[in-house]
């Protein structure tokens, strides 16, 4: 019997993946827009302010170019200049989220069932949908103060390592999953090796069971659990999970209680009408 490492290996060896276009030749593509966005793509919530020298050794420039390049985000509104002279993020910038939140109030219609789990838990919940290589959260439910990160809109993680990640990818299917994969393997190679296995394993396991878990993967201090919802109206996939503090997290609850009640939970979202539900999802009810 094949294990999980070597199947996803052999999908994304059936996937295509766009990534083997040479970016730098492609005359269809801005190279000075395309810099200008992975200056703003540097921050974090973890690193909130930047030296023109450190942005330019991040992204392999010279200082000239990065300084030009700032001074039109800073005169955009993009990015502001604190009292110690450093780049940071301008509010201005929220004016961009703003119309893809605006674009999602189906998010709203699932605070209360999202609010009941998060009181159940004792953890923070949110909604995660699928955004090219990562999962982005766009409606948190629960309480920041006991958590090790402010959840939050916007939050961006790995699909390789993170509970929410592989629930995401189980909603894929097919050619779909191959390409998605290839692409993974591409950009990221070394998670793609590390982490073929228990990304299969979750995969499996949310088709079969409707949930997934991850030991802190990604971020060492939080057990998260995620379950697949299903795909919306505009094409957008989307997944339920649920993040608790390491050292509050009890594993026989995680996997005997939370984690189904979890996939039930998903179930009733289901019914609301707002997602399309995977293939797996109708087999199972």
């Amino acid at each position: 019997m094949k294990d999980g490492k070597t199947i996803l290996s052999q999908w994304a060896d059936d996937g295509q993946c766009d990534l083997t276009i040479d970016t730098s030749t492609d005359q269809a593509l801005s190279s000075t827009l395309m810099r200008g966005l992975e200056i703003l793509g540097l921050y974090s919530d973890t690193e909130d302010r930047l030296s023109n020298s450190e942005i330019a050794r991040r992204l392999g420039l010279n200082r000239a170019t990065v300084s030009r390049l700032c001074k039109t985000l800073v005169h955009m509104g993009y990015l502001r200049r604190d009292p110690k002279g450093l780049f940071r993020l301008a509010p201005q910038i929220l004016s961009l989220a703003y119309p893809v939140l605006a674009a999602t109030r189906w998010r709203h219609r699932l605070i209360p069932p999202m609010r009941e789990i998060a009181e159940m838990s004792n953890g923070n919940v949110s909604l995660c949908v699928m955004s090219d290589d990562r999962f982005v959260q766009v409606q948190p439910v629960g309480d920041p103060a006991s958590f090790p990160h402010i959840p939050e809109p916007g939050i961006t993680g790995p699909l390789l390592r993170s509970a929410s990640g592989r629930s995401l990818l189980a909603l894929l299917e097919g050619q779909e999953l191959n390409d998605k994969l290839a692409e993974l393997r591409m950009r990221f190679p070394e998670d793609f090796d590390k982490y073929a296995e228990p990304t299969f394993a979750a995969i499996q396991r949310c088709r079969e069971e409707g949930f997934c878990v991850a030991y802190g993967e990604w971020r060492p201090n939080i057990v998260a659990l995620s379950t697949p919802l299903g795909q919306t109206e505009d094409g957008l996939y989307v997944a339920l999970s649920c993040g608790l503090p390491r050292f509050r997290a009890r594993e026989d609850v995680i996997e005997n209680d939370l984690g189904p009640r979890m996939a039930e939970a998903a179930n009733s979202i289901r019914m609301m009408g707002v997602f399309r539900a995977p293939s797996f999802a109708k087999q199972r009810a």
